[in-house]
């Protein structure tokens, strides 16, 4: 078999793919219109396959998504980071979904923060004179372009408490950041996505408006809450009472970080891209 130099590393091999960077050998046939929608096709119908198993995972088996991904078994799943990344972006493209990108006066009214808020607006309204309407409308536009990445830097911190949750069950911590991926991925597919769709067809079908937040937070953590007894029972293969209580403390641990760590550094950013 002759030897060929990879024109991507300069690296001497044989065969079709460089051994070194895995750059493909192209022949004269690879330069045809007909090849790159050959290229085209493969790469819809392998991302449709492993994006709706990944997604019937989710749903239908909490939790085997991580069993299997951390047992070596990935090549039917779409790669759990991207997967989020992917609904992030969808998260994104939805702006009528606001979900965690909280209203100025929300931020004004926190309890840990809520001084220094208020204190930023008077500030910044002086200084550009400008109404507190004027101000919230700027401030919900730069919070919409960064509230949804900002969900990033809950994945490794869960992680963390998931590990200390279920420290007796010596997983390693790559265990708990595939866990975590999943249960925040239904986590933003249920609380944000799905949810928002369910409340707008009661309120087009059956004329029912839920306006309360708590009801929605309720509605939403309860589910959740269930979710995660299920995948931790699966994950861990514990008993109920051990998912429960996982189920409970990752639940408090999450919401703890939204409240104390999401949203003042997602106020403190937006406030400064106004």
């Amino acid at each position: 078999m002759d030897t060929l130099n990879c024109k991507n590393c300069g690296h001497s091999f044989s065969g079709k793919f460089c051994n070194n960077c895995g750059e493909k050998v192209y022949t004269e046939k690879d330069k045809s219109v007909r090849h790159l929608f050959g290229e085209a096709l493969h790469f819809v119908t392998h991302f449709e396959g492993n994006f709706f198993n990944t997604l019937k995972s989710i749903f239908t088996k909490p939790g085997q998504l991580s069993v299997d991904y951390c047992n070596g078994i990935r090549k039917k799943y779409f790669k759990p980071l991207s997967f989020f990344l992917l609904l992030v972006i969808i998260y994104l493209l939805f702006p009528v979904f606001e979900g965690l990108n909280m209203k100025l006066r929300f931020h004004e009214t926190h309890g840990l923060y809520g001084k220094y808020a208020k204190a930023e607006v008077q500030r910044i309204m002086a200084e550009r004179h400008i109404t507190e309407q004027q101000l919230a409308d700027i401030f919900h536009h730069a919070g919409e372009r960064i509230s949804k990445f900002l969900m990033f830097i809950l994945i490794p911190i869960i992680a963390v408490a998931s590990r200390l949750i279920a420290y007796r069950k010596r997983r390693p911590y790559y265990d708990h950041f595939i866990l975590s991926i999943e249960l925040l991925s239904f986590f933003l597919l249920w609380g944000f996505m799905l949810v928002p769709i369910l409340f707008t067809l009661l309120y087009w079908i059956f004329g029912i408006r839920i306006a309360s937040e708590e009801i929605t937070s309720i509605f939403i953590f309860s589910v959740f809450l269930f979710y995660i007894s299920l995948a931790a029972r699966r994950f861990f293969k514990v008993s109920w009472g051990f998912a429960i209580f996982y189920a409970i403390i990752f639940s408090i641990s999450l919401i703890i970080l939204l409240e104390y760590i999401y949203k003042p550094i997602l106020f403190y950013i937006a406030i400064r891209m106004v």
